[in-house]
């Protein structure tokens, strides 16, 4: 325990910023300690594909030394994080969840470590990622049930951010990479509208569709990231002239009216699992006014089809150096992924990639009335077993609309393992869906209360 009454476990990224700040503790004896409760957790969950405590501690020792000589401290003073290990750091390897890339170190961090570290954070290791963000799952569990998996592919940083190793950590979503852990996790995620957060040192998968998201606890949290993560950074040509945001005082203001949302099933809510319609169904009902249920238009049920004509597509491409030079060690479900992508069309790519600003603004009228749209953020709790991540379908529309999301970890089922309400914005306007989220938290715990 601390001077905040919580498990080391427990605490947000805001509380230990300010309880480092507070002089209680030193950054380095703050992560030793936090650092012995990793290392008992992890042998069973494996949530990090790479930890070391010299590394930790040199960043630490930095911090202090700056501290001490009378910088002021960033907004992430002190703060552990957790990163996936196909965004580059400098100081632990980036293998891409491959053995092919094993003991791989990157001549520089990413943009977003670079920022995550210039406001004061600690870079805590690298968290298990499926074999380069694909499918191919790792040895990640479920800490809410080991026999479960968290979800992927950004398995680990879900795995860690639900076990209390780290407050926060970051991901990435092509498809459901972000959002469904974060739901089998019972986490808070973000994933951005697309150009907003920069994916210069990030492993290419499918670059129109690849996002950076964030793993937290809470929505302050989410949003203290984002408003570090967020703007153009001169490499990555889809942030150009992304200016900063300032998502901590949107989030932490009231809305000028109350929110409205709209829930709408997709059209694959025959697949969702029976006790989570009736969970989704419950919430809607409990939130009485402030949702209505709604379809989705007609252009939405061949988003599937041309998000995979997409996604493979590129994934071909982005592998080809692997492809061609260590085809063998790719897993057996990669390698014919590649191969069936290789006869894609080209002209069905291209019309693929133009439907993708026309999903994107089919949803500009749900927008025009609602402050976002609700949905499922999985087809159901995390299946048993540590072979697949689960369905990604609750995501696609969204990661092809290139549209913001949260999950929300509002609900339990009776198997005790969590299920998220995925909201989702207007493009562009996440910080508006942040604080719309965040009183749809707070209304759903007070009517529960009450």
């Amino acid at each position: 325990m601390n001077g905040l009454g919580k498990s080391i476990s427990e605490l947000t990224a805001l509380e230990i910023r300010d309880h480092l700040l507070s002089g209680q503790e030193t950054v380095g004896e703050f992560t030793a300690k936090l650092g012995q409760f990793v290392d008992a957790a992890d042998a069973s969950i494996q949530a990090f594909a790479h930890r070391e405590d010299r590394v930790v501690a040199l960043q630490a020792e930095n911090l202090q030394r700056d501290r001490s000589a009378g910088h002021l401290p960033g907004s992430l003073y002190g703060v552990p994080i957790g990163i996936k290990d196909i965004i580059d750091t400098v100081d632990f390897p980036t293998e891409y969840g491959s053995p092919i890339h094993q003991g791989r170190y990157s001549v520089s961090d990413a943009t977003v470590v670079s920022r995550l570290r210039a406001a004061g954070a600690v870079i805590f290791g690298k968290t298990v990622s499926t074999e380069f963000a694909t499918t191919e799952a790792g040895p990640t569990s479920n800490p809410h049930n080991l026999a479960h998996t968290p979800g992927g592919s950004s398995s680990g940083s879900a795995a860690a951010v639900a076990a209390g190793m780290v407050p926060v950590a970051l991901g990435t979503q092509t498809n459901g990479s972000v959002i469904r852990p974060a739901s089998f996790c019972g986490v808070y995620a973000y994933k951005p509208s697309r150009g907003m957060v920069p994916r210069t040192g990030v492993l290419d998968q499918s670059p129109s569709l690849d996002e950076v998201g964030v793993f937290a606890r809470n929505l302050q949290d989410i949003a203290l990231l984002a408003e570090i993560l967020v703007g153009d950074d001169n490499h990555d040509a889809a942030t150009a002239r992304q200016s900063p945001r300032r998502f901590v005082d949107v989030v932490n203001a009231e809305p000028p009216l109350p929110p409205k949302f709209c829930f709408i099933k997709t059209p694959w809510w025959d697949q969702v699992e029976p006790e989570a319609r009736e969970a989704y169904t419950a919430f809607v009902a409990h939130m009485g006014d402030s949702v209505e249920q709604h379809d989705l238009p007609d252009i939405v049920r061949s988003v599937a089809a041309w998000h995979s004509t997409v996604n493979e597509s590129e994934l071909a491409f982005c592998l080809q150096k692997e492809w061609n030079l260590s085809r063998t060690q790719l897993s057996s479900v990669l390698q014919k992924r590649i191969e069936k992508s290789m006869h894609i069309p080209v002209n069905d790519y291209l019309v693929a990639k133009e439907r993708m600003f026309h999903v994107m603004s089919a949803f500009d009228e749900y927008f025009a009335s609602y402050d976002a749209i609700l949905c499922p953020a999985a087809l159901g709790t995390a299946p048993l077993g540590l072979e697949s991540t689960g369905n990604p379908i609750m995501q696609t529309t969204w990661s092809f609309a290139g549209l913001p999301c949260l999950n929300l970890p509002l609900m339990n089922l009776s198997n005790g393992l969590p299920l998220g309400v995925q909201a989702v914005g207007a493009f562009q306007n996440d910080a508006r869906l942040m604080r719309s989220a965040q009183w749809l938290v707070t209304e759903f715990i007070k009517r529960n209360i009450l």
